[in-house]
C-alpha cells in the first residue's frame, strides 16, 4: 500500500559519503531528474529518489532502478521529521514546483539546503500564488537556489516573493535526455501519426473527427495521458467506426491503436509522420514536445500550450512546429504531414532541442558547490 509507504520511511543504511534527495512529483518529473541523477552520481554523491504516483514510481524503477527509490512522505511534520532523519541527506532537490510546506519547513529547521531545479510557474498558478504572496515568501526564501527553465520563469518565481539573488536562468533539464528504445514489439510497420498524452473525451473527439475528415490511409495512434483514461479513448474511437484495437492486445487489423501501456510513446514517435501534442486542445496547457523533437518527427499543437509557452514559442519561431486552431487546420495539416511536406519541420526541431542541452550540469554545478 502506497499509504505505509508514505507514513514509514524507507530502511536505508547510513551514510558514507554525501546523499542528495531528488523528488519528482509523477512522470515528467521523474524523466527530468534522470540525467541529473547520473551525472550527481559520477561526482561521487549518492542519490536517492523519491516520488508521489503510482505512474511516477513505475517510470522510475524503468529509469533510475540503479538508485534508492522510495515513495514522498505525507505533508504532516511528524511524518516529515522521521524520513528526514533516517535519509539525513546532505541537500533536497525538488523538480518544477512541488513545494510541500512542512517538508520545506522541516528541512529548513535541519538545516538541509534545498534546492529547486527545472523551476517553472504556469499562468493558473501564478495567479493563485500572488493571494498568497506573503506565504509564499517565506516558503521560497527557505530555498538555498532556485534553478529555472527560463526569464519568464525568473520573473514569475521573484513576483510571488523569491530573492532575485535566488533566483538564477539555468534551462529546461527536459532537454537533457537520450531515448534507448528498448525491443518491445512494435506493431506498425506503415505510415502513421501519433497525438501523445490526451487530456480528456473532448481532444480524442477533436483529433478522430480531423483524422476521419482528412480521408488518410494512414494509421492513428493516440495515446492518453492517463492509464484509467484508456477505455473512455478506446470508446470514442469506435463510436466513429474506425477499426480500433489496444496496444496490449493486438487481435486484429486496425485503423487506431489506443496506447494502453507504459513507457512506450517514444517508439511511436520515433516513426511518426506527425506528433500531435495532447493537453493542447484542450484547456490543459499542453505537455512536453522534446520527445517527438528528438526523433525529429513534425510536430503540430493546438492553441493551449500555456505551461510550455516557451517552448512552444520557441519552436514556432523556429519554424520547427505548426499551431493549430480548429478541425479543418487540423485535418490539413495531416494531409500534407503524409505527403512529407513537413518533413523540414522535423529537423528544425530536432535542431532546436540540441541547442536548449546544458542545463543539467549547470545544475549540477551550482548544487554542489552548496553542499
Amino acid at each position: 500500500m502506497i499509504v505505509g509507504k508514505r507514513l514509514h520511511p524507507p530502511a536505508i543504511a547510513k551514510k558514507e559519503r554525501k546523499r542528495l534527495w531528488l523528488h519528482g512529483v509523477s512522470v515528467g518529473e521523474v524523466v527530468s531528474l534522470y540525467p541529473l541523477a547520473n551525472l550527481l552520481e559520477e561526482k561521487g554523491i549518492e542519490v536517492l529518489v523519491s516520488t508521489t504516483t503510482s505512474t511516477g514510481m513505475e517510470i522510475a524503477r524503468k529509469k533510475l532502478a540503479k538508485f534508492y527509490l522510495f515513495h514522498f512522505p505525507f505533508d504532516l511534520p511528524f511524518v516529515v521529521r522521521k524520513f528526514l532523519r533516517v535519509i539525513d541527506p546532505n541537500g533536497i532537490v525538488i523538480a518544477e514546483t512541488e513545494l510541500w510546506p512542512n517538508f520545506i519547513n522541516e528541512s529548513w529547521r535541519m538545516g538541509i539546503p534545498i534546492f529547486l531545479v527545472n523551476g517553472r510557474v504556469s499562468e493558473g498558478s501564478l495567479r493563485g500564488y500572488r493571494k498568497l504572496r506573503p506565504f509564499m515568501k517565506n516558503l521560497l526564501g527557505k530555498f538555498n537556489l532556485i534553478c529555472v527553465q527560463s526569464e519568464d520563469y525568473r520573473e514569475k518565481f521573484i513576483d510571488i516573493g523569491a530573492a532575485p539573488s535566488k533566483v538564477v536562468v539555468t534551462g529546461n533539464m527536459k532537454a537533457d535526455f537520450e531515448i534507448g528504445l528498448s525491443s518491445a514489439e512494435f506493431p506498425i510497420d506503415e505510415p502513421y501519426m501519433v497525438v501523445g498524452s490526451t487530456m480528456s473525451r473532448e481532444e480524442d473527439r477533436f483529433v478522430l473527427e480531423a483524422y476521419k475528415d482528412a480521408k488518410l490511409r494512414e494509421k492513428l495512434v493516440i495515446a492518453p495521458r492517463h492509464p484509467e483514461r484508456t477505455w473512455e479513448t478506446f470508446e470514442e474511437t469506435a463510436k466513429f467506426g474506425f477499426k480500433v484495437q489496444k496496444k496490449s492486445k493486438v487481435e486484429k487489423e486496425w485503423d487506431v491503436l489506443v496506447l494502453d501501456t507504459m513507457g512506450e510513446l517514444p517508439h511511436f514517435y520515433s516513426k511518426a509522420e506527425l506528433s500531435i501534442i495532447g493537453g493542447s486542445i484542450g484547456e490543459f496547457g499542453g505537455h512536453n514536445l522534446l520527445e517527438p523533437a528528438y526523433f525529429g518527427s513534425p510536430i503540430a499543437f493546438g492553441p493551449h500550450m500555456e505551461n510550455f509557452r516557451d517552448l512552444s514559442e520557441e519552436f514556432l519561431r523556429e519554424e520547427a512546429a505548426i499551431i493549430f486552431k480548429t478541425k479543418e487546420e487540423l485535418s490539413n495539416i495531416m494531409r500534407i504531414a503524409v505527403d512529407g511536406k513537413l518533413a523540414e519541420k522535423g529537423k528544425k526541431g530536432r535542431e532546436v532541442l540540441n541547442k536548449l542541452k546544458g542545463a543539467t550540469k549547470k545544475n549540477a554545478e551550482l548544487i554542489l558547490a552548496k553542499i
